[in-house]
């Protein structure tokens, strides 16, 4: 197929820091762990406002609670403004790759969980007593039917890695999905999409395979993303 073109994708080189807001309220970043600081500022410029239910497509669960200090505890609640919130993400080590969504979670501004994915040698999704303290939910789907049947309807938070379509366990190394098998995925979450107020979409080099997978996946999906939010 056809990519569309948008110049921020062929300028993209991975640094840890990149996020953009390549169409409004759909977010591209190099590392998952911006995903909690874009929800969280889309919730600062929407009066508190956002969504309380998340979809989370992705190879991992990214479901690790670093967050277990009552004072680094206390210092995430507290947080109030965007450049406090950027400092925290930026220069603390607590948000991570893969513990992005327990923050979001601990703020209180997610209160339901849906997770897709596809990894089977770590503990699936959130702890218990995570969820339990926080007044949380999380549900894990083994297939999109089910995700699609639970959120059909409901506003919600779209949250996509693509190393998803990548089958290697291997760093820096691509199996990657066929196109068609991909375009059909993509189709597949088109209700999802419609129905999100925010879409963020993690590239994660390495998990994702080479930089030219990576790459590759960014022009692939994210183009037809948009275009399905544009119509």
């Amino acid at each position: 197929m056809d990519y569309i073109k948008y110049p921020a994708l062929d300028a993209i080189k991975r640094s840890g820091k990149y996020f953009e807001e390549l169409y409004p309220n759909v977010w591209l970043m190099d590392n998952h762990k911006w995903a909690f600081y874009i929800w969280e500022d889309y919730r600062f410029r929407h009066s508190g406002e956002i969504p309380s239910i998340l979809v989370h497509i992705d190879k991992h669960w990214d479901g690790v609670n670093d967050f277990r200090n009552p004072e680094v505890i206390t210092s995430l609640i507290n947080i109030n403004g965007t450049k406090e919130l950027r400092d925290f993400v930026e220069y603390k080590s607590f948000v991570r790759y893969d513990s992005f969504i327990a923050p979001s979670i601990i703020r209180g501004f997610v209160k339901e969980v849906h997770f897709y994915c596809l990894q089977d040698d770590t503990d699936i999704g959130l702890d218990d007593d995570l969820l339990y303290h926080c007044e949380a939910r999380q549900f894990i789907h083994n297939n999109l039917d089910s995700l699609i049947q639970h959120v059909a309807n409901r506003p919600l938070i779209f949250d996509l890695d693509l190393d998803m379509f990548n089958r290697s366990n291997q760093s820096n190394e691509g199996d990657i999905w066929s196109e068609d098998a991909i375009v059909r995925f993509v189709d597949d979450c088109l209700e999802m999409i419609v129905n999100s107020s925010l879409v963020t979409i993690a590239m994660s080099f390495d998990y994702s395979g080479t930089d030219k997978d990576t790459i590759y996946l960014t022009k692939l999906v994210v183009p037809r993303i948009i275009k399905y939010i544009r119509k």
